[in-house]
């Protein structure tokens, strides 16, 4: 997933989506559907909403829409479930209003409601969509009912303003610097920089060089005929050397060793440190309702 706003498509008459991954990492986003998950086995490190929690197997976390997040394994071994669905499913009774710790109190049988929505929605039988919407909603209704309610914070414009960024630097890298993200956001930036990091977990640079060496390996892996300093100046690097030693902190490759077909994940070393030392790691979708 890019980071910027998710787009997320369901199955014809489905409004959730279900899946199990190992070793998940992905780079901050936002959607504006809702995200429930559990570990399985690990532990998970997931920022939401400017706060890192950690997660131990067994335990359960709910996003809601238009929450800025990631995730981090832990461990190689780390495997996790999760639901992603449509907001109009809990709008009515969650009535503005959310779990006051996204980090959920209950294991609320999350393993169950997996197998049970996967044969659903994987055998296709008559309201196959409808069944799975009503299986989630029944589930997110004991959650709030269970969980301490809060009024769900009302849209604050430089969170609106930082998504509006996110998807701008993702179509035009290479002409940004902290003074432009800084002017987009009407900040100065000293401000920015420390307001960008408390609300991604990661600083400015480290997340503009993870988006510049993933559209490097996009261009190298096209098939084009374009030189590797031609790669670099086109994402936004000024030396040759300064885009070959962060290329290389970032896919663990020269541009000239990397692989064919590699692909670069979305995740970071350490996403609560200020490190420009990232590194990307396998995220394998273990199974999903697609299947």
């Amino acid at each position: 997933m890019n980071a910027k706003r998710e787009q997320w498509s369901y199955l014809p008459n489905a409004k959730v989506w279900a899946g199990r991954f190992k070793n998940s990492h992905n780079a901050p986003h936002w959607h504006y559907d809702c995200e429930l998950l559990f570990v399985e086995n690990g532990e998970l490190g997931v920022f939401c909403n400017g706060k890192f929690y950690t997660m131990h197997a067994g335990q359960a976390f709910f996003i809601n829409s238009e929450q800025v997040h990631y995730m981090h394994a832990k461990s190689p071994d780390t495997v996790i479930t999760m639901f992603v669905f449509d907001y109009g499913l809990i709008k009515s009774f969650a009535n503005g209003t959310t779990p006051d710790c996204p980090l959920l109190s209950e294991k609320y049988n999350l393993r169950g409601l997996y197998d049970e929505i996967k044969e659903q929605l994987s055998a296709g039988q008559k309201f196959y969509g409808e069944y799975s919407s009503c299986l989630i909603t029944m589930k997110m209704i004991e959650i709030f009912r269970t969980e301490h309610l809060v009024p769900k914070e009302k849209r604050v414009r430089t969170v609106e303003r930082l998504k509006l960024l996110l998807t701008d630097i993702d179509e035009k890298f290479e002409f940004y610097d902290l003074k432009t993200a800084a002017d987009f956001m009407g900040m100065n930036p000293a401000y920015f920089s420390r307001l960008f990091h408390k609300l991604t977990g990661i600083n400015f640079s480290q997340y503009l060089n993870y988006v510049r060496c993933r559209k490097a390996v996009e261009l190298l892996n096209s098939g084009q005929d374009i030189s590797i300093t031609e790669v670099a100046f086109k994402c936004g690097f000024e030396t040759i050397r300064n885009f070959n030693l962060i290329f290389k902190a970032f896919t663990g490759y020269t541009p000239k060793s990397l692989p064919k077909d590699f692909v670069m994940n979305e995740s970071f070393t350490s996403l609560n440190e200020t490190s420009h030392n990232p590194t990307s790691v396998e995220c394998e979708l273990l199974e999903s309702t697609d299947d």
